[in-house]
């Protein structure tokens, strides 16, 4: 073979040479940008799911801080894990009713509006008070603002801070009048009722759900509340048994009670035990 030949050979293949290398870095350099795309898109995703789940995670918390609003801490929990939560039996809790004497003439001496306004300003601090001695609001009817202490965490300590939240709400409400006396405003005054004793509670319905309690021990704090007087805080029998040590009280006697008969019943003055003084009979 001939130099000649052997070189235009040889040449040949380095050209083949040269366009196979080009070909496989025509190919790297799509390759790479290919790779370069699919990072940037996985990332673009990546930020897209994390927006999306601090998203629901936002969401998520709006939804148990509002079902918290609604339900025990403890009942919500069950609810979100199971779908339901039992109604329980409580052996000893302590029930508080308030309502505002004389309510149906200061509404109608208020508009719609400063009426829900003034109700709005008291309650939240019925709320303050009874979240502070760890008392589970059950509702508010109207003006009446119905709690118990006991429940769901039960603990022995409920009677004593029944009382101690109903005395700290009777001199918030004193305060209150107090300051709408000096503008001649309409002012509210209360009365308290507490019972203590047995009762069922639990959640009813499965829209707008409600917990709720249920038992003679509910309305006999109703009846305690009904009896009482304004600025007072009147306790019954079976509650000054289990308060007597730490509260200063007046015995009011035998009073007759609507559908319930005659209940001890005890004002409470303040705090500090003692012997209860004497009281009064009334019909």
């Amino acid at each position: 073979m001939k130099l000649s030949d052997e070189l235009k050979r040889v040449t040949l293949e380095n050209e083949e040479l040269r366009r196979e290398v080009q070909r496989l870095r025509d190919e790297l350099s799509e390759g790479q940008i290919i790779l370069e795309n699919t990072i940037a898109h996985s990332e673009a995703i990546d930020e897209q799911l994390s927006d999306r789940t601090a998203e629901v995670e936002k969401q998520k918390r709006k939804s148990d801080d509002l079902l918290l609003n609604i339900l025990p801490a403890e009942t919500a929990e069950e609810l979100k894990r199971w779908g339901v939560s039992p109604a329980r039996s409580y052996e000893s809790v302590t029930v508080m009713f308030t309502d505002f004497h004389g309510f149906t003439k200061i509404s109608e001496r208020l508009s719609p509006q400063r009426l829900v306004s003034e109700l709005d300003l008291c309650f939240r601090a019925f709320d303050d008070i009874t979240s502070r001695y760890q008392i589970e609001k059950i509702k508010t009817i109207g003006d009446a603002y119905l709690c118990v202490g006991g429940l769901p965490k039960t603990n022995q300590t409920h009677p004593r801070d029944v009382v101690s939240a109903a005395l700290e709400m009777q001199k918030y409400m004193a305060v209150l009048a107090a300051e709408k006396k000096k503008h001649g405003d309409e002012f509210f005054e209360m009365r308290v009722g507490i019972h203590t004793g047995p009762l069922v509670a639990g959640i009813v319905g499965v829209r707008k759900f409600a917990y709720d309690i249920w038992g003679d021990t509910v309305n006999t704090a109703a009846r305690l509340e009904s009896s009482g007087e304004v600025g007072k805080v009147n306790i019954s029998g079976a509650t000054f048994e289990l308060v007597r040590h730490h509260f200063q009280c007046t015995h009011r006697g035998q009073i007759a009670a609507k559908n319930k008969g005659e209940i001890a019943m005890y004002f409470v003055e303040s705090e500090g035990g003692g012997r209860p003084s004497g009281g009064r009979r009334r019909k």
